[in-house]
């Protein structure tokens, strides 16, 4: 129910609510693309083609999925190999990884970003703090106002 009034004054409430919670809703969704299952078996065979040893059971496509399982919704192994068996009985197509294999495959995993030529030659600033350590003091009150060190706690952070 609208409020019509607020602190004792009229208050039109012209707030799109239906609108709102949508966007609040799309904020959680995410794409996990299940392309990977459609091209298992010649990506399975290009894979072992000229192979020495025991062939690779999964393709890199669907290892790579599941390290953004385990990345975006923070799933542990075991759990991931839960996932991915429920997963096969709606995909009949798809076979379901232990969690050891997992694992293993994940750790080596070629995780390195291609950065371009033209992005090096500008100057480029990045800063990335999501540990709650205490960069700068900036903020509060200045540490050489109240005659102490310039800095009053620092990491050398590389």
């Amino acid at each position: 129910m609208p409020r019509n009034e607020c602190w004792g004054r009229p208050y039109p409430d012209t707030r799109g609510w239906s609108i709102y919670n949508e966007l609040l809703t799309k904020r959680g969704e995410f794409c996990l693309s299940l392309d990977f299952v459609d091209q298992w078996d010649a990506r399975l065979a290009q894979m072992n083609a000229g192979k020495r040893g025991r062939p690779f059971q999964y393709p890199e496509s669907f290892i790579a999925w599941m390290a953004r399982i385990h990345i975006f919704l923070q799933m542990p192994y075991r759990q991931m190999e839960g996932f991915v068996r429920k997963l096969a009985t709606f995909i009949p197509s798809l076979k379901a990884a232990d969690y050891t294999t997992l694992f293993r495959r994940i750790k080596n995993l070629d995780l390195s970003l291609d950065v371009l030529p033209e992005i090096l030659a500008d100057d480029l600033i990045v800063g990335a703090d999501s540990t709650g350590i205490k960069v700068t003091n900036r903020g509060g009150v200045d540490a050489r106002e109240m005659g102490g060190p310039d800095v009053v706690g620092s990491r050398c952070i590389s």
